[in-house]
This record gives C-alpha cells, sequence and structure tokens, in this order.
C-alpha cells in the first residue's frame, strides 16, 4: 500500500480505482487488520491501494466521514463510492465480502 501524507497525494489516489485504507497506529483492529493486508493487495489487485493516518491528516478523514478505524474508502474518478465502516471493518471476512461487491 502507498501511503498518502496530503490532501494533493490523496486527489491523485483516487483518480483510478483507489482503495483507501484510513487507520491509526494506536488502533487494535488497524493491527489486526495489518497481519492479512497484505494478502489483500494480492489478491484485489484491481485496486490502486493507499493507507492515510488519520491522525496525521484529520482534516482529511473528516472531509472524507471516516468516523471509525479502519475505514475502507473506494474511489473511481475522485469520488467516493463506497464506504466500509470501522464496525463492519473488524474481520478480513468482512472486509472480503465488502471488496467482493465492488465493481471495479
Amino acid at each position: 500500500m502507498q501511503p498518502i501524507h496530503s490532501s494533493q497525494q490523496f486527489d491523485e489516489a483516487t483518480k483510478d480505482h483507489g482503495m483507501v485504507v484510513f487507520t491509526t497506529s494506536w488502533c487494535p483492529d488497524c493491527k489486526r487488520l495489518d497481519m492479512y493486508v497484505d494478502e489483500l493487495v494480492k489478491d484485489y489487485p484491481q485496486f490502486n491501494w493507499h493507507v492515510v493516518d488519520r491522525d496525521e491528516l484529520p482534516d482529511l478523514s473528516d472531509a472524507q466521514e471516516v468516523r471509525g478505524i479502519p475505514s475502507l474508502l473506494y474511489y473511481k474518478d475522485g469520488a467516493k463510492q463506497e464506504h466500509l465502516h470501522s464496525a463492519n471493518a473488524k474481520t478480513e471476512m468482512q472486509i472480503r465480502s465488502f471488496l467482493d461487491t465492488i465493481q471495479a
């Protein structure tokens, strides 16, 4: 996953099938996601994977309506198409089910 450190990087990342994972360093569910995210990236190559540290870019997170972490957001042509909220992103199976529904 490519890290995003600015709003400009975010704008570029969301132009072409961008899957953006909002996370933080202190979140237990994010740590769990770290255990299998490389497999997700490998198994879903149709997405351009990126990661945002919510604490580093709180204004961006707020603008994208990220209320909990981890959250996965899918963008096409710069517009948010899908949002897997943190309450439903607790397990690998939940995330895979979400990814399977997206027509990239």
